[in-house]
């Protein structure tokens, strides 16, 4: 038992000592890069008191901070070698640090205690994580020598150390080696220096005294003679020695080099408050053992002199500053191109007409937009005034060739294009959010903005809004359109406006030549009146002798009370009514003319006339055209005002209207010598063409044209019944008798018929326009030719089995007249009072329905009108005869191919009568 746990004691001393040599060895694996070092060492002399005495001395170097642990030791070695013999401690206290470079000490020895004393310092070796537990987490730091340049010499008086100081200089003239041999050495001796190339353009005092800039390295020029390569160069603010210099130590650059000038880089910390000035401090840097050389001061008149001054703001404070002015560029640039790109015009306009939100902003800036020159003097000063100190602190952070580029491209990204960009399209809310920044960047400015601007209100004028004539307005609708929420009409209609001062009655009149006229001497007949109402004009002008003088007008409404069949002059109608006539010259503006028609005083006509001073004779009015409100109203609008009788949809291109329907009243007029056996007056003669073809639908224009229908009509088809004291039982008052077959239509124009129907004699009263008999006209299948007692009794329904025939074709028409039809009706038609209708025959019809169909089939064919026109009377009349149709007797067939025999269904319908309108 005994022998395993000697054993195991064994493996864990094993173990130990090899985590001991992984522990020491990882010791010098990890360097501590913010470990204290020394590089150079002043001292005052020493100061005995009963059994210690006491130095103060002052190190440089890097990483110097509070509270570091310091030892000395009587051994010299190199630097970054570790201190061997600590055993003998002594007391090494702290009285003050100087920004991590340099720092004072007093050491305490004993009094018997004589030579140099070195320094070490910790270095820390490996950190402590306390994730795995080690045997030696009391190493942590190990000391490290600082090298035989740093020391302290702990001579007991003054004396010694004098006599230590002149052995030192002798030292540096004559050699230990061979004494006989030696050459004397040239004393160091600093004759001046100058800046040759600094971090910031220097300063300099009125003794011509550098001031550079602290912590920034700044290359000098040093002259002289006795200069060694190995010379070391530091600087000390008191007069007398340099024995505490304020610096590190500078080495000589070997690359400029002489024996009587070199570079030196200089690294200066700032002036103390109770300094004034660094004096330049020299030493040769061959330090013997044992004997150590001290820096030598090399005079204190201005050519040996450097001032160094420190950033009177930290960096943070740069930092903040210049993000500011950035952030002020930005708002100037974007209110200078926001705020002056707002006139007064548009603020008024805004404030008046504007959003909710609109309006506010509007009235927050328009008191500060009054002042425009002000203004903008203002936002300019304080954007050239953020833009310099901007580039000053910039330039003070970086080199200047960084702070012109950076500078530029901020400026230009971040103060110029961004916010310009941004206030182009929001200007409005981020004026009015920002009007407290404005006005107090106004109040700033007030000693020189306003002077300024009172200078640029006497030079260029007091700024006023933005104002468009006729021309500009009408250009910025027109551009604009797209973007507005105006429509074509719109736009054209505010164009139109504008130019109406521009153009006169001569650019929109009706030539003359072209007015529909009538003559003073005319009489108003049915030609003559339907004349007008084709003309489709409400006033017509009325000239005496020739077109040129025009007397009176005549208005549509003054034909109310006239009939035509009365043969009125229109000279009569004239000398009643006397309308006058409105005269106005060519040179008048449509602005004038509509004021004019306005008023109503003079009517809404007015006749253009000139002074024609053309030939020999004296010169005279001349009428040259017509104008009327419509011509002016459509200039307005910019465009054609067509109404229902418009023939022309401008009366300067004579361009017709495609109008759907055209009625021509002129066609029932009857022609002079065209015997007639019963004369029809053309107003029943027109009414009676209304109501066929639009009530009854064997006469629709689908069936037959209207043009046809006109023909039909003017055939003898009218029959007068008077009435005579025997007109009960006179059998031509008769017009229809049940159970004898017909074959003709009636339509009541004038006076009342007495219907009787069915068995039970239901009798009722007919009046003009009432129709019986359609169905002698179509041809029925299936149905009885005669009515219902219902469709008797109540003349206008119509049975829901009853189809209207179509138009057909020219064939099937041809086998409807050879077949036999006839209409046998059931209820009676008797005149009671003076009847005038007309009377329809069936082969009359068809006729009319085949005159239709070629009417309709010449449209493809070479066949003139006059041609057609001779045709179609020629079939019409020839049907005149009572011969042609007979009741019960057929007509001579034809003979025709099986297929045309053949009577489809839809080709035939069956339709009631009587109706009424």
């Amino acid at each position: 038992m005994a022998r395993y746990s000697h054993r195991a004691v064994e493996k864990i001393l094993k173990v130990l000592f090899f985590v001991t040599l992984l522990d020491r060895a990882s010791l010098a694996l990890v360097p501590d890069q913010f470990a204290p070092e020394f590089n150079s060492l002043t001292q005052k002399s020493p100061v005995d008191y009963e059994d210690s005495k006491k130095i103060v001395f002052e190190v440089r170097g890097r990483n110097i901070h509070s509270g570091i642990k310091i030892k000395a030791t009587k051994d010299k070695s190199d630097r970054d070698t570790e201190c061997e013999d600590l055993k003998v401690l002594y007391n090494v206290s702290e009285i003050q640090t100087f920004e991590f470079q340099k720092a004072q000490y007093e050491l305490t020895v004993p009094k018997n205690v004589q030579g140099n004393i070195y320094l070490c310092l910790p270095r820390k070796v490996r950190e402590n994580t306390g994730q795995v537990p080690s045997l030696y987490n009391s190493v942590f730091y190990k000391w490290y020598h600082q090298g035989p340049g740093v020391f302290v010499d702990v001579t007991s008086n003054k004396t010694e150390l004098d006599l230590s100081l002149q052995r030192r200089a002798l030292d540096d003239v004559t050699t230990q080696v061979n004494p006989a041999l030696a050459t004397p050495k040239k004393k160091i001796h600093i004759t001046g220096i100058r800046l040759e190339k600094a971090y910031k353009e220097p300063d300099y005092d009125a003794n011509g005294v550098p001031e550079v800039l602290a912590y920034n390295d700044h290359t000098f020029r040093v002259f002289g003679e006795g200069f060694t390569p190995s010379m070391l160069i530091t600087f000390t603010a008191k007069t007398g020695d340099c024995l505490l210099p304020i610096s590190n130590v500078f080495h000589v650059d070997n690359t400029s080099f002489s024996e009587n000038t070199f570079r030196v880089k200089i690294n200066l910390p700032p002036l103390s408050a109770n300094d004034e000035t660094y004096h330049i401090c020299a030493k040769d840097g061959n330090d013997e053992p044992g004997n150590p050389k001290v820096f030598v001061l090399q005079g204190t008149d201005y050519w040996y002199q450097v001032k160094a001054h420190d950033k009177p703001i930290p960096l943070w404070g740069s930092i903040i500053i210049i993000l500011a002015c950035l952030t002020f560029s930005a708002l100037f640039s974007g209110l200078n191109l926001g705020l002056m790109s707002l006139d007064k015009t548009d603020l008024k306009i805004l404030s008046n007409i504007g959003s909710r939100a609109e309006k506010r902003y509007a009235q927050a800036i328009q008191p500060v937009r009054n002042h425009g020159n002000y203004l903008l003097c203002s936002i300019l000063l304080g954007n050239v005034f953020v833009n310099s100190i901007f580039t000053i602190f910039l330039d003070d952070l970086t080199s200047g060739f960084v702070a012109v580029i950076f500078s530029t491209l901020s400026i230009v990204l971040i103060g110029e294009i961004a916010p310009q960009a941004v206030c182009s399209r929001h200007g409005l809310a981020i004026g009015a959010k920002t009007i407290y920044i404005t006005k107090f960047v106004m109040l700033l400015t007030f000693p020189i903005a306003f002077p300024v601007s009172k200078i640029l209100d006497a030079l260029l004028g007091e700024e006023i809004g933005s104002v468009y004539n006729r021309e500009r307005l009408k250009e910025l609708i027109k551009v604009t359109t797209g973007d507005n929420e105006l429509d074509k009409d719109e736009v054209n209609i505010i164009s139109g406006a504008l130019e109406l001062r521009k153009k006169t009655v001569s650019h929109v009149m009706t030539r003359i030549e072209d007015v529909f006229m009538l003559d003073y001497e005319a009489v108003l007949d049915f030609e003559t009146v339907s004349e007008i109402m084709k003309s489709g004009f409400s006033r017509i002008p009325v000239y005496d002798g020739n077109r040129q003088n025009i007397v009176t007008m005549l208005y549509i409404k003054d034909l109310a009370f006239v009939d035509p069949d009365d043969n009125t002059p229109l000279k009569t109608l004239c000398q009643f009514y006397q309308n006058p006539c409105n005269f106005v010259f060519e040179d008048v503006t449509l602005d004038v003319i509509f004021k004019i028609f306005k008023e109503g005083n003079k009517g809404h006509m007015a006749f253009v006339h000139r002074v024609n001073n053309e030939g020999e004779g004296d010169p005279f009015y001349e009428t040259v055209g017509l104008v009327t409100l419509e011509d002016v109203i459509e200039e307005l609008i910019q465009a054609e005002i067509m109404d229902e009788t418009d023939v022309f949809t401008d009366n300067r291109s004579k361009r017709k209207r495609h109008a759907e329907r055209r009625q021509d009243f002129t066609v029932f007029a009857e022609k002079r010598g065209e015997p007639s056996k019963m004369r029809i007056s053309p107003q029943l003669t027109l009414a009676a063409y209304q109501y066929l073809s639009t009530s009854v639908e064997p006469f629709h224009p689908n069936v037959i044209s209207e043009t046809i229908l006109r023909r039909l009509l003017k055939q003898d088809i009218a029959v007068h019944i008077r009435k005579n004291k025997e007109w009960r039982t006179d059998p031509a008052n008769v017009i229809y008798e049940p159970g004898k077959a017909v074959d003709f239509f009636v339509v009541i124009l004038e006076g009342r018929v007495e219907v009787t129907v069915g068995k039970e004699n239901l009798m009722f009263e007919g009046g003009p326009f009432t129709y019986f008999g359609t169905q002698a006209l179509v041809q029925t299948v299936g149905i009885d030719a005669g009515h219902s007692p219902r469709e008797a009794m109540f003349p206008h329904t119509q049975s829901p089995s009853v189809a209207p025939s179509t138009m057909g074709s020219l064939e099937s028409l041809n086998i409807d007249s050879l077949l036999r039809h006839t209409f046998i009706p059931d209820y009676s038609v008797r005149a009671t009072t003076e009847v005038l209708y007309l009377k329809i025959k069936r082969a009359l019809y068809l006729a009319a329905k085949r005159a239709t169909l070629m009417e309709r089939s010449k449209k493809g064919e070479n066949q003139t009108d006059q041609q057609f026109d001779e045709e179609v009377d020629k079939l019409l009349h020839s049907l005149d005869e009572d011969d042609v149709v007979s009741a019960g007797r057929q007509t001579p067939r034809r003979k025709s191919s099986r297929k045309s025999q053949e009577i489809k269904p839809e080709h035939l319908s069956m339709q009631t009568s009587p109706k009424t309108p």
